[in-house]
């Protein structure tokens, strides 16, 4: 079996993990949402918004315009991630972020050749976040 075909046995493992199937289903409920959507739309034109005023001539920006949209751009993100949708999608987010780094961790101790004959690796637990 070559390389490729492991990597896609590997694919296919991943995408059937709890973690990645929680993602996807957390990623699927955000985007039906409609008032989560409605936000990150509103956070989207504040941000153009902002852009906009960033881009005009020196002497016509208003300090007090860019700092008050600034403002209602950092609540805005603030009121988008207490939401508890967002909430659910980090912590799968992280979890998964998390699984692929352990993953990471695994190839590239095998590669350096750093395992063992019983598959652990041979080196200092201090500079690895492998194993959990």
């Amino acid at each position: 079996m070559s390389v490729i075909e492991k990597a896609r046995e590997l694919g296919q493992a991943i995408i059937e993990d709890e973690r990645c199937q929680r993602l996807q289903s957390s990623k699927a409920a955000n985007d039906n949402n409609v008032q989560l959507q409605e936000m990150i739309g509103e956070f989207n034109l504040k941000k153009m918004q902002l852009n906009n005023e960033f881009n005009t001539d020196l002497e016509q920006q208003s300090k007090d315009k860019l700092a008050k949209i600034e403002q209602e751009l950092k609540d805005l993100y603030a009121k988008i991630m207490a939401t508890d949708s967002m909430i659910e999608f980090t912590n799968a987010k992280n979890d998964m972020d998390e699984l692929i780094g352990h993953i990471n961790s695994i190839i590239q101790v095998s590669i350096s050749g750093e395992v063992d004959e019983d598959g652990g690796c041979g080196g200092s637990c201090d500079s690895c976040a492998g194993c959990h």
